[in-house]
């Protein structure tokens, strides 16, 4: 599995790979991780040197206190890392945008109506697949132009669901 790891606004490419092993930025590192008390306290082997770690998740946000350094990092798997770069395109672009089906599936509920007005990110469509429902959000502030599913309608892969302008 890939991850992109931000750490003070630079960004690691790591990809976890089989009996310990794991590549930075290509560069092969031997690594143990493993909890101590069962909630914060780790310990760390890379590369034959050790540390205690104490380590706070907030959703994609760990705080890692490692050598009496406090470093705050972001983690983004690789799909979830697409998906942003996507919003942030869709969200630059000026005119009317699309949102579109990410994946076949069933439309479950949409959130909204023909004129109203949505923010960023704001739920809109409820999108079942592979038996998980799915909220799709609004890749940008707008006003709802067009709604061209409802609830019980099978939908393809990249098929419009709203337009907002």
């Amino acid at each position: 599995m890939k991850y992109t790891a931000i750490i003070d606004e630079k960004s690691y490419t790591i990809e976890v790979g089989p009996n310990n092993t794991v590549l930075i930025d290509g560069e092969p590192h031997t690594v143990d991780f493993r909890g101590i008390d069962g909630t914060t306290l780790f310990s760390l082997l890379m590369d034959n040197t050790s540390w205690e770690v104490l380590v706070e998740r907030n959703g994609d946000e760990y705080r890692v206190l490692i050598d009496g350094e406090l470093h705050v990092v972001n983690v983004q798997d690789e799909r979830t890392r697409k998906l942003a770069k996507a919003a942030a395109k869709a969200a630059a672009q000026p005119g009317e945008v699309l949102l579109k089906a990410p994946m076949p599936g069933l439309v479950r509920g949409v959130n909204v109506n023909v004129g109203d007005s949505v923010e960023a990110r704001q739920g809109a469509v409820i999108l079942e697949a592979m038996k998980m429902e799915n909220e799709l959000r609004v890749p940008r502030a707008g006003v709802v132009k067009e709604i061209r599913v409802k609830p019980g309608d099978k939908v393809d892969q990249g098929q419009v669901l709203l337009v907002i302008k």
